[in-house]
């Protein structure tokens, strides 16, 4: 009795199962990309192709509200306030007037120079207890002074411009005493930062940091590990357990028994149980190969942060790969979590279906074929995400997507072709992974398939990659079943009969053998003389026989016959010449 009593079909269709995965795919995709929509909508448009781009857009870090722009000023990495000026439109002709970015970036340098060490000579070494900012007027404008009485004179650090004030709605005055009691609290924490003791205390912290993520790293380490010889002994267990079922469904065509059908069914459920158990091994491995990352990069964050000499260098090289690690981070948990939702749309459809060796393999390719078309949708998503977070593209993801929509219709034609080709060799069940074809010159094993290109590896061991849109015509030597087309030239005087008989004795002998008999599956389909030349007798039989054994039947076969052929003094064929003597034809051979 076959399986198929023990599933009920539903009267799905081949394309119902490439429909569904389709459907899934893009309702994923869509629910990635509505923000990055939502925010298009509002934000998203292309630049002018008449007016330059810097007229309108100012500069990373500076906002511009109006007739004004304004940007942060910092010290030691830290935020102090915002400062503003009149907006430049074009900043490649300023005129007279100094931008905002520049202006921050001089009052920057003045703060660092008073709390830097080497910023004063050793006799005007600033003492955070007794510094002082000071206010006064000069030409009608509020300028902030720091005074110490290790400073011979008072230096300046910045003047409250009409600007400011427009900006923060207050009058300069009290915008100036504003800034007064943040400039005297960050400038004296600064310099309270870099004394002898605070320094002692910074390295302290940074050690026991660096040790914390040392010891963390190597428990994670350990579990990695643990979980990595896990994954390949499942790894070890499903190619024993597809063995087992390739060997059991594929390489018979005869149906199975009722007790033969059960077993078979339980082994496919016991190789999909392995198969569930392997993706959450896997996801937790990468779940704890992340974590070692965050780690380390949290634990760097964290030592460089502690010294006010390198937080500004913390917060604008380590935040940048942070964000970077996190986005990466969420998108390959996007893509595991996608990965787990196809394979049990997957098992749930399959629980419905004929679950048979030959199912599971085309199973297989299309799951590879549709994971790998997700994986790229959501990593590009989430490339052109980090690089509008970063501002190195200005413009939002629908323009991109427009401009790249624009240029694929030009110059990617044959990709579209590769996807075109690639879905119908899906649709139509033409190979999958695991068959052996050959495609033109070009015969292999098919090793991986998506919708782009089909690798395949040859005989010699090379890896031949192939674009879809290049099969046209193409060769399964490995469906349901093969046939050895076997062919022997025995010696033109032999007696044909008594050859005939040998060959059909030693086959038949062979495929009652327990090791050949589950793969041999006919030998009556074609037996007798094929041809007779001056070489010899041509002698053809077909074999038929499980997939992809169809060259070991053969060349057990010719070993076997030679042994036969010097039993029987049956000779193989050579070629014969005539020699004339006195008229007569005397027949002799020889070997070439």
């Amino acid at each position: 009795m076959a399986i198929a009593p023990i599933f009920k079909r539903q009267g799905w269709k081949r394309s119902d199962l490439l429909r569904q995965l389709v459907i899934y795919s893009i309702t994923i995709l869509i629910v990635m990309m509505s923000p990055a929509i939502d925010q298009s909508l509002v934000l998203g448009q292309l630049p002018s192709l008449t007016t330059p781009s810097n007229t309108h857009s100012p500069p990373v870090g500076v906002e511009r509200r109006g007739t004004l722009e304004s940007t942060w000023v910092h010290l030691d990495g830290q935020e102090l306030f915002r400062i503003a000026s009149p907006a430049i439109l074009n900043r490649s002709e300023p005129s007279e007037q100094i931008p905002v970015e520049i202006r921050a970036k001089q009052i920057e340098a003045n703060l660092a120079l008073v709390v830097a060490s080497g910023g004063l000579s050793g006799e005007e070494v600033l003492d955070p207890k007794t510094l002082q900012v000071l206010i006064e007027t000069v030409n009608e404008q509020p300028v902030l002074f720091v005074k110490d009485k290790n400073l011979a004179e008072a230096k300046v650090l910045l003047t409250v411009t009409d600007a400011d004030a427009q900006y923060a709605s207050v009058s300069k005055e009290r915008l100036a005493n504003k800034w007064k009691k943040i400039l005297e609290q960050e400038l004296r924490q600064a310099l309270e930062l870099r004394q002898p003791e605070a320094l002692r205390q910074q390295i302290s912290t940074v050690i026991k940091a660096l040790v914390t993520t040392a010891l963390l790293t190597l428990m994670l380490g350990i579990a990695w590990a643990f979980f990595g010889r896990r994954k390949q002994q499942l790894e070890q267990r499903q190619a024993a357990e597809s063995a087992f079922i390739h060997t059991q469904e594929l390489a018979t065509l005869e149906p199975l028994d009722a007790e033969s059908g059960v077993q078979l069914f339980q082994r496919l459920q016991y190789h999909f149980g392995l198969q569930e158990r392997f993706q959450i091994v896997r996801f937790v491995r990468w779940l704890l190969f992340w974590a070692i990352a965050f780690i380390w990069v949290i634990g760097i964050a964290y030592s460089l942060n502690a010294f006010p000499q390198t937080r500004h260098f913390a917060q604008k090289v380590v935040i940048v790969p942070i964000v970077v690690l996190i986005a990466w981070f969420f998108m390959g948990l996007i893509n595991q979590l996608s990965d787990f939702g196809i394979d049990r749309f997957i098992w749930r459809w399959e629980q419905e279906q004929l679950l048979t060796g030959v199912n599971l393999q085309r199973i297989a390719t299309i799951a590879n074929a549709f994971k790998g078309l997700k994986k790229v949708l959501i990593y590009t998503v989430g490339i052109f995400w980090v690089l509008q977070w970063l501002d190195v593209v200005p413009v939002s993801i629908l323009a991109l997507g427009a401009l790249f929509a624009l240029t694929v219709s030009f110059v990617a034609q044959s990709l579209l072709k590769d996807l075109v080709n690639g879905f119908l060799i899906l649709l139509e069940d033409q190979f999958r992974i695991g068959d052996y074809i050959r495609v033109g010159d070009v015969s292999g094993k098919v090793e991986n398939l998506n919708l782009r290109i089909t690798q395949i590896r040859s005989d010699a061991g090379n890896l031949i990659t192939l674009p879809n849109s290049l099969i046209a015509q193409v060769e399964n030597m490995s469906r349901i079943w093969a046939r050895a087309d076997f062919r022997i030239e025995v010696a033109y005087h032999t007696n044909v009969d008594r050859a005939l008989a040998v060959v059909r004795e030693t086959v038949d002998q062979m495929a009652q053998e327990p090791e050949w008999q589950s793969t041999i599956l006919d030998t009556h389909e074609l037996f007798g003389v094929d041809q007779i030349s001056y070489t010899g007798i041509t002698i053809r039989i077909w074999i038929k026989t499980a997939p992809l054994k169809q060259w070991r039947i053969a060349q057990e076969l010719r070993r076997r016959l030679k042994i036969a052929f010097d039993r029987h003094n049956i000779q193989i064929g050579i070629p014969l010449q005539v020699i004339l003597e006195n008229g007569y034809s005397k027949p002799n051979s020889i070997e070439n």
